[in-house]
């Protein structure tokens, strides 16, 4: 096949063999002209492409005048390369403009939870979708997140004491805010603090009042050795250990050892491992049970996997025993925590130094270990009681002799 004249100066036509384009036949369009003393000729496209003669005539011309000028492209070689720098050129711009733009939502979920969830447990990850979900995409969720501001930050809030929500439940909210923001801020999202940083909310102090009784703490491990004697032994590691949930949950059998009656607690809440020591009955429990492998689960769900939360039937055989009854303050209720808290309570009544119960609880600061602890309270009453008598209603001196003077 040979090029053809077409009706445009410069530009031709080749019909191209076997090669059917609608009713017609599909042909390939050229142009042919003359730059710095040499001939061109270069294939514009085929007409099945949506190109035509006078396309390429259009084309032509504007080379032409900027040969003319002295301005590139001179050729269809480095239009065709311009071409593709600037809409590489309009990607980038697009996907910067998409990046910086990106909303809460879309930034939290393709973004921040696939990293997260990486290194953080299953739960926390759970309840951060959870908060996203039911109060943060329903007020922020497809907003920029550099167009995040206090006053949406306050909108949440607001919303959440209307429902009734706790300053505490908001709180976890207002981390997760957080912690987004931050990981957008590392990324170059955004800058500044975070909204949340002057949202005011009432202070709450969490610390946990509740601690059983030597006879709560029978009356609820035969009551959950009743119903489950799994459930039992968890809830009695935690008591005479004070172990944590998930540390009880981590135990594998490659970590009690008998002859030293100790217990390895690896990578606990601290990022550090500790040992805790059993007591005669812990010790007699593990005796009665049969080891596993080294890596097995001590303590296993029911698909052999790692226990991501205390079972049902703890928060039953509390309700049934009647532990919680009448209390709303969440504070005083018993928990599975409560055991770890009875536990270190113990401890410091039993005349044990708070600097000891640190270490054996994995606490990082005292401060920690304080706000489970009631011996302070204690000593403080005691103090009160001393100066009281001493000062408020003082002793009447013994043996004083009262000299009356005579009229």
């Amino acid at each position: 096949m040979t090029w053809e004249k077409t009706d445009y100066p410069g530009v031709y036509v080749r019909k191209m063999k076997n090669a059917g384009h609608g009713i017609g036949k599909d042909y390939t369009i050229s142009i042919r002209y003359q730059f710095n003393g040499q001939n061109h000729q270069e294939v514009v496209g085929r007409a099945s492409k949506d190109n035509t003669p006078k396309k390429a005539f259009l084309i032509l011309s504007e080379l032409k005048e900027n040969q003319k000028q002295g301005t590139p492209p001179f050729t269809l070689k480095d239009k065709k390369a311009f071409e593709l720098v600037r809409q590489e050129q309009e990607k980038q711009k697009r996907a910067i403009q998409e990046r910086e733009n990106i909303s809460f939502a879309d930034y939290f979920n393709n973004v921040y939870l696939p990293l997260t969830s990486t290194h953080k447990k299953a739960i926390s990850v759970m309840k951060e979708q959870q908060h996203v979900k039911n109060w943060i995409q329903p007020a922020i969720g497809n907003l920029p997140m550099k167009e995040l501001g206090k006053q949406h930050v306050e909108s949440i809030k607001n919303q959440m004491l209307e429902k009734g929500r706790t300053t505490r439940t908001i709180q976890y909210v207002m981390a997760t805010i957080r912690q987004v923001w931050n990981n957008a801020r590392f990324d170059g999202l955004v800058s500044g603090d975070a909204p949340t940083h002057r949202v005011k909310l009432e202070k709450f102090d969490n610390r946990r009042q509740r601690y059983l009784t030597p006879e709560e703490c029978e009356n609820l491990l035969t009551a959950l050795r009743a119903r489950s004697e799994q459930l039992f032994r968890m809830s009695l590691l935690s008591l005479d250990t004070g172990m944590r949930f998930n540390e009880v949950a981590s135990l594998e059998w490659q970590d009690v050892n008998l002859f030293g009656d100790s217990l390895y607690l690896r990578d606990t809440k601290s990022g550090k491992c500790r040992t805790v020591f059993m007591t005669g009955r812990i010790k007699e429990m593990f005796r009665k049970m049969t080891f596993g492998k080294p890596d097995e689960l001590i303590f296993p769900d029911r698909n052999g996997k790692k226990m991501q939360h205390i079972s049902k039937t703890f928060e039953e055989t509390v309700a049934d025993i009647g532990l919680n009854q009448n209390v709303t303050d969440v504070r005083y209720k018993a928990v599975f925590h409560t055991l770890r808290h009875t536990h270190a309570s113990r401890l410091l009544e039993s005349g044990a130094n708070i600097y000891h119960v640190k270490d054996m609880l994995g606490h990082a600061s005292v401060t920690t270990t304080e706000r489970y602890l009631h011996q302070r309270d204690e000593v403080l009453h005691n103090a009160l009681k001393s100066m009281e008598q001493q000062i408020i209603q003082p002793t009447p001196p013994q043996n004083v002799i009262r000299l009356v003077k005579n009229g």
